[in-house]
């Protein structure tokens, strides 16, 4: 399924809550089918499929493997 409830541009510049509803970041860019995502230092790659704006936040949902997310944001950084 594509995604196309909303322009994924407007995900950009916004906080990113866990389940828990939890700030753990903010989005910073889009990347293909992919959110990229602030934390910390690090940067990590969501599959838009695994996210859902609320208000002005964006949740995750689902379990985020981290250790891939980082591997997926690794080509958004070299690209």
């Amino acid at each position: 399924m594509l995604f196309r409830k909303k322009n994924k541009l407007s995900y950009v510049a916004r906080f990113v809550v866990d389940a828990e509803g939890r700030r753990i970041g903010e989005s910073i860019s889009v990347f293909e089918d992919l959110l990229i995502i602030k934390k910390g230092e690090k940067y990590y790659a969501i599959p838009f499929k695994h996210v859902e704006m609320r208000g002005e936040e964006i949740h995750l949902k689902g379990v985020v493997q981290w250790d891939k997310a980082e591997e997926l944001a690794r080509r958004w950084e070299t690209a």
